[in-house]
């Protein structure tokens, strides 16, 4: 009983401090310009949902350990949100203020973490002793909860082994059709594991009773298999690569629930100085809700350029991006 009831503690301070963290680092973001409650609510009604979703689980099995450990120092706690802040946001380093804003909200939700939760880590072991076993039936839910961090840890360091393979043991090769960036950008290894899992358009199709790919197909995209955006920029790469020309990208995107503006459209593309011509694609998240797991929780919406060669007329790049306010896509 008393693990399940600390489970649901930690749970749900550890949610709450994730909220404030969000909320503050958009406050402290903006102070400079604005110190208003915009920003503030900003952070909470679409940062922190982002947050919340990815970033629950890795913080619940790093808190767990900590319970194990019965870890009840401040400074434990101050060092694991602040390198869960930096995970989150990715400040740049030659940024001493936005490094500042992210350290500040991680203080701020450690000292609330510590306050609610932290320093009475390892507690629940005693009330366990003295109730010599207690409700059994309860021990066993809090046992399963426990299990499923552990099954989601294993899956964290299943990819980070696939990271580490693909950036020092082996390279994936570029696929079919061939994965290309957009130029003067190299391949990030998340993108190369996107490359090894996803090697051409039938792998990120629905399964289907055929293993013919027939044009019609294309447009059958597995969003349910995508778990992050270098996965969808890949599959998407894969997909819209395989029509032999851009006539097809306004069909193929609104058949993802992507909407298509005429002015960049396949029939009216916009043309770059180099002769290339763009389609673009928004998705509006605020209308629709997220499209892509870690891009668009805290974003309004997403928007997807294609490039595609001026002579021989293919796909040679595609981009992608979130919008952070606005709900014009």
């Amino acid at each position: 009983m008393a693990i399940l009831i600390r489970l649901f503690v930690v749970t749900f301070v550890t949610v709450l401090c994730i909220v404030v963290f969000a909320a503050l680092f958009e406050m402290l973001n903006a102070a400079p310009t604005d110190l208003g409650l915009g920003a503030l609510w900003w952070g909470v009604i679409f940062r922190a949902p982002a947050y919340v979703f990815n970033g629950t689980v890795p913080l619940l099995i790093v808190l767990a350990v900590a319970e194990w450990r019965a870890m009840k120092a401040w400074l434990s706690y101050l060092a694991i949100w602040c390198a869960a802040g930096m995970l989150a946001t990715s400040p740049p380093l030659s940024s001493p203020l936005r490094l500042s804003v992210v350290l500040a909200a991680a203080a701020a939700a450690s000292t609330l973490y510590w306050l609610f939760a932290g320093k009475f880590a390892g507690d629940w072991r005693q009330v366990e002793r003295r109730r010599n076993g207690g409700f059994k039936l309860l021990n066993y839910a809090a046992y399963v909860v426990l299990a499923y961090l552990a099954y989601q840890l294993a899956g964290y360091i299943y990819y980070g082994g696939k990271l580490v393979w693909v950036t020092y043991i082996s390279e994936p090769g570029p696929g079919t059709p061939l994965f290309q960036v957009a130029p003067k950008r190299g391949l990030t290894a998340s993108q190369k594991v996107a490359m090894m899992d996803f090697p051409d358009p039938g792998s990120c199709l629905r399964k289907a009773d055929t293993k013919a790919l027939p044009s019609g197909r294309l447009k059958e995209m597995d969003w349910d298999r995508i778990d992050n955006s270098d996965e969808a920029d890949v599959c998407m790469f894969r997909l819209l690569g395989s029509y032999e020309n851009l006539s097809y990208a306004t069909d193929w995107f609104e058949a993802q629930g992507f909407s298509v503006s005429d002015k960049f459209s396949s029939a009216h593309p916009y043309i770059a100085q180099d002769g290339s011509k763009l389609v673009h694609a928004g998705y509006s998240i605020r209308k629709n809700g997220p499209k892509i797991p870690d891009k668009g929780h805290n974003s309004a919406g997403v928007w997807i350029d294609t490039i595609w060669h001026v002579h021989r007329r293919h796909m040679v790049a595609g981009r992608h991006a979130a919008s952070q306010c606005g709900d014009g896509l």
